[in-house]
């Protein structure tokens, strides 16, 4: 398997990125700039969606070994959906507006930085996203968002021949 592992299947390897360690990396970032009982968002597609959850969890095990508790971490889910990402991300700031980071463990990172934007709170609201697209570059360049921890997309797709190839 590669990019998106399959537990308990007869695979020879998976080629991908450490999902939970990627997700302790954002978490490890976002404490640098948050501190115990600051509100932020953590943003997923779909919890039922292997990667996605991995990463979620990662990050808050992460926070929650440096203090942060559970109360402070307001959970959306965005099914990689453009307006239900800036919907639900206004909606959370509506609602808290104490938030001080957000948390995107999935893609349409666009819908939570205009969100954000729409409200004028750019450059206040740290934003650690995943997967380096031409997207998040945009992003990280007009300073909408803070970082985006990058996977080696080329690499696994070109891994998994090699190692098929081996195998054969």
């Amino acid at each position: 398997t590669y990019n998106s592992d399959i537990s308990d299947c007869n695979r020879l390897c998976f080629v991908g990125q450490d999902l939970a360690a990627s997700g302790r990396v954002a978490g490890e970032l976002m404490a640098k700039y948050l501190r115990p009982g600051d509100q932020l968002i953590a943003a997923v597609a779909n919890p039922n969606f292997h990667a996605h959850r991995l990463r979620l969890q990662g990050f808050c095990d992460l926070l929650y070994e440096k203090g942060f508790q559970k109360s402070s971490i307001h959970m959306i889910e965005t099914y990689n959906d453009y307006m239900l990402t800036f919907q639900n991300v206004k909606d959370v700031l509506r609602q808290v507006p104490e938030i001080k980071g957000v948390y995107m463990a999935n893609h349409s990172v666009s819908g939570c930085a205009e969100a954000i934007h729409s409200m004028g709170l750019t450059g206040k609201i740290h934003v650690i996203s995943h997967d380096l697209t031409e997207s998040t570059k945009r992003l990280l360049k007009s300073g909408r968002i803070d970082f985006a921890i990058a996977q080696d997309i080329y690499q696994q797709g070109y891994l998994p021949l090699l190692e098929l190839r081996k195998y054969l």
